[in-house]
């Protein structure tokens, strides 16, 4: 069992509480900003879960491939996109994923490496997928924020998701996507500065606080996102030449298996 299908039919029920709402809210603003999305793009969402970061994409008009190891969570995640024909979701790991290399103008992940178990092999594969002229942008939990302290005292009980976790300091992580990008230019910010015992004043406020604080606590925001684009041309590898293998194809409309591809 993957590790998001115990919780999956209560993962998304935080984002409906009034401080989850918020902080999704800034997280998805920030996650945006920094992608850039133009219709007609080819997307990857890495790690797509429910399908929230995927649908906002799709929305803007790319053609967008979601792929995560739970298949509890693409489940929700057809449900919560089925109207998008420009979506289609896989299951597959993505520490090795089944697509050729330079194959996507965005390539995404949204806190999922932490839930790897090589995040450099998952930044890596992820960054092997990004066309010339293309963006990859991840976004991580920060352990320097209040959020992620909150997070090591849930994951002493043994029950959260966070147990195995692994939190980046933002030095931590820019040095990470420094070697795996080759050492690119890199752009990167920070969002939410709400504590996560904020009470209903400051969740009210969570859009000014974060303007306030950004400049001045910058490495401190529960969410940082980087962006690293590629900008060399490289030798593309052929097409058919697969990495790895799909495990489950989970279109808009409809589940159904497909063939894997074996490496060669």
């Amino acid at each position: 069992m993957a590790l998001f299908d115990r919780v999956a039919e209560h993962y998304d029920a935080w984002y409906e509480t009034p401080l989850g709402r918020k902080v999704d809210q800034l997280e998805m603003c920030l996650f945006l900003r920094l992608a850039a999305p133009k219709p007609g793009e080819r997307a990857l969402d890495g790690g797509c879960g429910t399908g929230r970061l995927s649908l906002a994409l799709a929305e803007k008009g790319l053609a967008v491939t979601g792929v995560d190891l739970s298949s509890r969570m693409l489940e929700i995640a057809r449900e919560r996109t089925r109207p998008y024909a420009n979506l289609t979701l896989l299951q597959a790991d993505v520490e090795s994923l089944p697509f050729p290399s330079l194959s996507f103008d965005l390539v995404t992940a949204l806190t999922v490496l932490e839930f790897t178990g090589n995040p450099e092999a998952a930044a890596r594969e992820l960054w092997r997928l990004v066309k010339p002229g293309g963006r990859l942008v991840i976004g991580v939990l920060n352990s320097w924020s209040p959020w992620a302290w909150r997070r090591r005292r849930q994951a002493r009980t043994g029950e959260s998701v966070f147990a195995g976790a692994q939190f980046f300091s933002p030095w931590r992580f820019k040095m990470l996507l420094t070697r795996t990008t080759g050492g690119c230019p890199l752009i990167w910010s920070t969002c939410v500065f709400i504590p996560p015992w904020a009470g209903l004043l400051p969740v009210n406020t969570a859009v000014a606080l974060d303007r306030i604080a950004l400049p001045f606590l910058k490495p401190f925001g529960a969410l940082i996102v980087m962006r690293a684009e590629r900008l060399t041309v490289v030798q593309p590898v052929p097409a058919g030449v697969f990495h790895s293998r799909i495990i489950t194809e989970i279109g808009p409309r409809e589940s159904r298996a497909t063939q894997a591809e074996q490496s060669r």
